[in-house]
């Protein structure tokens, strides 16, 4: 089956623990019979009953409390192993099942273009405040607001005011369609990536900014025109940088939960399948405590493994 030492034993420890709880839920369950039996014999209380037989009875159930308490101190201590075996073996299937399974490496690849496409909407952001504001200034400079200290310019100089206006925009709107086309290729990859299994599933699409077109034609309309148009374009701009960009960020990361969610039930298939595969063919007849025993030192070993790779760590990270 291809799989590593590493995962072949986590699998193998698995089984076994999985028999233990079996076995001694199973003993539980045959105790927990036998102590209602013995409930069932308790003396009478006074005279009625000699001291033997309330001594038979006594010790009937302290036997039976006892092995009680015995299961259900291993199952406790199995839990705590089950605990540990099932983040290890998830982290191990994790790194193993992408050499594996195609549609598993699909989902993480899938995840992680969403990831570039929110870096790539993000990126938008500042475009868009620059957008808003070269766009207020074109209003600004066709419209230039008298002073008391000031004279009104000229209508060379509104003019001259209104062509750099212009060029500012030109200058913004290029950036922010390149922008737009970078979120743009993203978003295609992850449908070519998706398409075929993911049921529909796309990333949202940017907002339509304005382009290099709409500047020609607002070069050639009226003041009153051109004033208008750069009022809404403030207005969609920075609109885009509040509750627009949220919104569609939200969006994108409903869509990356919706690809590891995909991925985690092949990663859940796969296991159900390989956890099946190692009770039939890993396991043998063995004795509960010893097992125990054996799976105990198994995550002793594990830990302390954990401690000095993170101790050797810091270590190299201090050095550093």
């Amino acid at each position: 089956m291809n799989l590593t030492a590493e995962i072949i034993s986590l699998l193998t420890d698995e089984a076994y623990a999985v028999l233990c709880q079996e076995s001694l839920q199973e003993a539980l369950a045959k105790l927990s019979v036998e102590k209602e039996e013995i409930l069932s014999t308790r003396p009478p209380f006074g005279v009625l009953a000699t001291s033997q037989t309330r001594l038979v009875f006594q010790t009937s159930l302290r036997s039976a409390l006892d092995n009680e308490a015995g299961l259900r101190a291993r199952l406790d201590q199995l839990e705590q192993i089950d605990v540990w075996l099932k983040a290890e073996l998830e982290q191990a299937l994790r790194s193993h099942l992408p050499s594996i399974s195609g549609d598993y490496r699909t989902c993480l690849e899938a995840a992680f273009v969403v990831t570039r496409w929110e870096q790539a909407i993000a990126s938008l952001h500042d475009i868009s405040l620059a957008l808003a504001r070269d766009a207020r200034g074109l209003a600004a400079a066709i419209n230039p607001m008298p002073t008391p200290s000031a004279p009104r310019p000229s209508d060379a100089l509104i003019e001259q005011s209104r062509l750099r206006a212009l060029a500012n925009l030109r200058i913004t709107v290029v950036a922010i369609q390149s922008g737009v086309a970078d979120v743009l290729e993203i978003r295609d990859q992850f449908k070519q990536l998706c398409d075929a299994e993911a049921d529909g599933l796309q990333l949202p699409l940017p907002p339509d900014f304005r382009n290099l077109a709409w500047v020609d034609r607002l070069a050639a309309l009226s003041g009153g025109q051109a004033t208008g148009e750069a009022v809404r374009c403030e207005a969609e701009a920075r609109g885009f940088c509040g509750d627009g960009l949220k919104g569609l960020l939200s969006q994108s990361a409903e869509v990356r939960e919706a690809c590891l969610a995909a991925g985690q039930a092949i990663l859940a298939q796969h296991w159900r399948q390989l956890r099946a595969h190692a009770q039939a063919h890993f396991v043998q007849e063995r004795d509960v405590d010893e097992v125990i025993a054996e799976l105990s030192r198994h995550r002793q070993a594990a830990e302390t493994a954990r401690r000095q790779t993170s101790f050797e760590a810091a270590q190299v990270s201090t050095w550093r």
